[in-house]
């Protein structure tokens, strides 16, 4: 089997999987299920070298986390490496490498580069290339600028500035104010017309309450059940002087015209109750475990499920409260009830209304398997009422199987993924077989699907492969394993269950994607490239 070279594909640091460094730092995460998991293993030895893909991580075989202590499940023990906290910015510092400070260094002054071409350009758009600062008015100066200074219209000023012999343009120096909308005063020579109100029957007609002192207004006032009629206006014009008679009205309040009240409204209607917002639901598929017809193995089964506002880990375990279909036995009591269930750093709390095993430890295992198949859950805390249930659970192995009886030792062994069809025939049943530290994942894997199951798990699943099969040659190709046997097994009484099971065993390995099939050196079902199925979907 070919070995890659180089780095893990999924090495990157704690919140960048695209950026790797040649050598160890506590940042490094390991991105396979899509998620930043901690490393438990030795950097140097697999994700920094080639045996990389014999990482457990890698593999997808166990997922250790930190602070576990071993335990014990169905006879096999799991561990999690525990991985020393930082020691602040320092301690980091001290664990990179002067390549990777060099970089870190280059990353932050192009940051500080760009922050400060912003601030530059932001204060440009602030003032004006004079200085001034945008939208501020020059001061105008009378006598300095004719043309721009804005001249006043009444004929008194012009009289004036005439009569002492003096153009606008003599004048002192003096400030002089904006001119404002209100119209220069003027003397009235023709009658206006008064602006009369037209109200309704039940209020009387209200007037202005005020008028110019120069301007005598007659008005009759409209009976209330009367056709409005136009006031006549009697006006005289006082004689032009240096100085208006009296200057002109502002508009105030006692001014304007009083607009009648409008006739009272009926109370509006108190308005309706805000609607719930609408449920967004997809379907999803979920890997779900139950226990087979026997009781002594978890069987995944591959379900899909209708998932409310994204909340998969949720809809995940109303599934296992719903039930398993197609014979296989509940784990999980129908009444446990779920009351909620947060995750938070990836540790899930679920907290149900009864105890969702009923002293089954099997029940606990197959809730901890189906929310850490999602990828964001990697422990999970039961509780009960809002107590809870033990301690954070971290994954299990599925159906272990110790075969030559090795003592557990993560740097020694290999755990290899086998399907084996179960006893009925309706699913396929992973087992996971403890070997010796071997380079040849994908040949040790098979050989142990050509040596049936182990002992212990006779009674639930049975050999498919016929006993007298040999390998005879695996190679691994851009991630398509080619896998050549002798002429027995295209004579299986079941080719399509043998076939199945192999495929379903060799891609579970992270760097097979998919399986082609030889007999005795000839390609076999048509030299099809068969890739990851959806196992015992319903």
């Amino acid at each position: 089997m070919t070995e890659p070279n180089g780095h893990c594909p999924y090495l990157g640091l704690k919140q960048n999987r695209a950026i790797r460094f040649a050598s160890p730092t506590p940042e490094h995460r390991c991105f396979v299920s899509g998620e930043p998991l901690e490393i438990p293993v030795d950097q140097s030895s697999y994700c920094l070298a080639q045996g990389h893909i014999h990482c457990p991580l890698y593999m997808g075989l166990t997922v250790p986390t930190t602070g576990d202590v071993p335990m014990l499940i169905g006879g096999i023990a799991t561990a999690s490496a525990l991985v020393a906290p930082a020691s602040g910015i320092r301690g980091w510092l001290g664990t990179l490498s002067p390549r990777d400070r060099a970089i870190y260094a280059i990353m932050i002054s192009m940051l500080v580069i760009i922050v400060a071409i912003y601030l530059f350009v932001g204060l440009q758009t602030l003032f004006r290339p004079n200085g001034s600062l945008i939208g501020a008015q020059p001061t105008s100066v009378l006598g300095t600028d004719t043309a721009k200074t804005p001249q006043p219209t009444t004929g008194t000023n012009s009289t004036s500035a005439a009569a002492s012999g003096q153009t606008a343009t003599s004048a002192p120096p003096t400030p002089t104010n904006l001119p404002t909308n209100e119209p220069s005063p003027s003397p009235t020579v023709e009658p206006t017309r008064a602006p009369v109100i037209f109200a309704p029957t039940s209020q009387p007609t209200l007037l202005p309450t005020a008028v110019p002192a120069t301007v005598t207004v007659a008005t009759t006032v409209v009976p209330p059940t009367a056709t409005p009629t136009t006031a006549s206006v009697a006006a005289t014009a006082a004689p032009p002087t240096t100085k208006p008679a009296t200057s002109a009205p502002k508009p105030t309040a006692a001014l304007k015209p009083t607009i009648a009240p409008k006739p009272p409204t009926a109370i509006p209607a108190p308005p309706p109750a805000t609607p719930t917002p609408p449920v967004s639901a997809s379907v999803k598929p979920l890997t779900l475990y139950f226990a087979d017809t026997t009781g002594s193995v978890l069987v995944p089964v591959r379900r899909n499920a209708s998932v409310a506002n994204n909340r998969t880990a949720e809809a995940a375990i109303r599934e296992l409260i719903a039930g398993p279909r197609n014979g296989l036995q509940r784990l999980v009591t129908a009444d446990a009830g779920l009351l909620g269930l947060q995750i938070n750093n990836g540790t899930a709390t679920v907290n149900f209304k009864l105890d969702p095993s009923d002293g089954d430890e099997r029940g606990i295992h197959s809730i901890v398997l189906t929310l850490t198949d999602l990828g964001t859950v990697t422990r999970v805390q039961i509780q009960v009422n809002g107590a809870n249930v033990g301690g954070p659970r971290g994954r299990p192995i599925v159906n272990p199987a110790n075969p030559l009886n090795l003592a557990v030792d993560y740097s020694a062994t290999e755990f290899l993924p086998l399907y084996f069809p179960s006893i009925d025939g309706v699913h396929d049943v992973r087992i996971i077989s403890m070997v010796p530290k071997t380079k040849q994942i994908g040949e040790a894997t098979v050989q142990a699907l050509l040596d049936g199951p182990p002992a212990e798990y006779a009674s639930a699943v049975w050999r498919v492969i016929p006993a007298d099969t040999q390998l005879r040659g695996i190679k691994l190709n851009n991630g398509v394993l080619l896998v050549d046997f002798t002429q027995p097994f295209a004579n299986a009484p079941d080719i399509n269950a043998a076939m199945r099971t192999v495929i379903e065993s060799l891609t579970s390995i992270k760097s097979v994607r998919g399986v082609q099939f030889l007999v005795e050196g000839q390609a076999f079902a048509d030299g099809k490239v068969f890739g990851k199925p959806a196992i015992n979907q319903e």
